[in-house]
């Protein structure tokens, strides 16, 4: 394995923990990330880590950096659109049964990760334009006007990758589109340990703890957003939260006052083929998700050590039957908890007041590995 000479075409969670795990290896990629140095990883959102990203993260012997910047989620709530709590869950299940259940913000998980490979590995500002496959080996060339040669390449560019346009054809993959949306900031100087979330009709608020901060969003559907603006829909779901709410009110203040805050559009993406010979997909690329369930970064770095354990018993000669094998172990066990954030995502963005009642009212008879029974199976290593 150590003789492989392979290009990893982005520097996403996916493809900073493949590169982080193919080292540990002995085996040193090229990077190729398409933002400049300047740019890279200066915004982020918050993440959370199921114990399939923090078994990775121990892998590498990273625990006590991820730790250290992050922190353990002990509860997680759905609220009406007033505030007020429906149904409350611990998450002691996970914790004590499988790993801690963390929350860090992404930014913090990539400056981990890129500090375990070396920043020297990563072309910033580049990108791929060409690839050719021939005799088990990937002439690709690069924005730059180089061309080099690999025995693999392994894009993780993200659900709308650019790359993967290179050797796929747009009836190979399909995009599931919520039509929902909304908008990210953050509230500082907050210490929270529970996943605190407000399920309207048409509005969808959360609070996202990582360290000493707290994520906001705030959403809706695309075309109410769109029509309204960030300051009349924030307003209208205001006058619904009752008083005695404080933090949620100053969580939606914070955002009404972020200037051109992010919107995240509410949409995954799933591909027929994982990979086409010695070019393979990985995280997002092959099989992005809804945040709805927050396990896409989990998955992900979950994908990249299956990926780099089938290689690390591979050679040159058979690296397509490696990655045969890697899409049989990993394939099904992503497409399920993909299909979990699907399902939570129907149940989350409703539109019709009387819907969103009758939810609000069967919620509170599920248990949380019912809500999730897919993600539980994968978390027990089930298919």
């Amino acid at each position: 394995m150590k003789d492989l000479n392979i290009l990893i075409v982005g520097a996403g969670v996916a493809g900073l923990t493949c590169a982080a795990l193919l080292k540990q290896r002995g085996v040193i990629p090229l990077i190729v990330e398409k933002e400049t140095e300047e740019s890279f990883n200066t915004t982020g959102y918050m993440l959370g880590l199921l114990p399939l990203g923090g078994r990775v993260m121990n892998e590498l012997s990273l625990e006590s950096d991820y730790f250290e910047k992050s922190i353990e989620m002990k509860n997680y709530e759905i609220h009406k659109e007033n505030g007020d709590l429906n149904k409350a869950y611990s998450l002691d299940f996970i914790n004590v049964e499988y790993d801690s259940y963390r929350g860090i913000e992404r930014k913090e998980l990539i400056n981990i990760l890129v500090n375990k490979i070396g920043s020297k590995n990563i072309a910033y500002g580049s990108t791929v334009t060409k690839m050719k496959q021939n005799n088990n080996k990937v002439t690709v060339s690069f924005s730059n006007d180089t061309i080099q040669e690999f025995d693999m390449i392994i894009i993780a560019d993200g659900i709308h990758s650019e790359t993967r346009k290179l050797l796929w054809q747009p009836d190979e993959y399909s995009f599931y589109d919520t039509h929902w949306g909304g908008y990210v900031a953050w509230l500082e100087n907050q210490q929270l340990n529970t996943y605190k979330e407000y399920w309207g009709a048409s509005s969808f608020m959360g609070l996202y703890p990582v360290k000493d901060k707290v994520g906001v969003f705030v959403g809706g559907p695309n075309e109410i957003i769109k029509e309204q603006g960030i300051q009349k829909f924030i307003k209208d779901i205001k006058k619904d939260i009752n008083p005695e709410h404080q933090l949620l009110r100053t969580a939606l203040s914070k955002l009404a006052s972020t200037e051109n805050p992010y919107y995240w559009e509410f949409h995954d993406c799933k591909t027929n083929a994982w990979n086409k010979e010695n070019v393979v997909l990985l995280g997002d690329s092959a099989c992005g998700f809804l945040p709805t369930a927050g396990v896409g970064a989990s998955m992900a770095m979950d994908s990249a050590a299956a990926l780099v354990d089938e290689l690390s018993r591979a050679d040159k000669q058979h690296l397509s039957y490696a990655l045969k094998l890697y899409v049989s172990r990993q394939r099904a066990r992503v497409e399920e908890a993909q299909a979990d954030s699907r399902k939570l995502g129907k149940l989350m963005f409703v539109k019709s007041k009387t819907i969103s009642a009758v939810r609000d009212y069967a919620i509170r008879f599920y248990s949380l590995k019912q809500l999730v029974a897919n993600i539980s199976n994968v978390l027990e290593g089930h298919k």
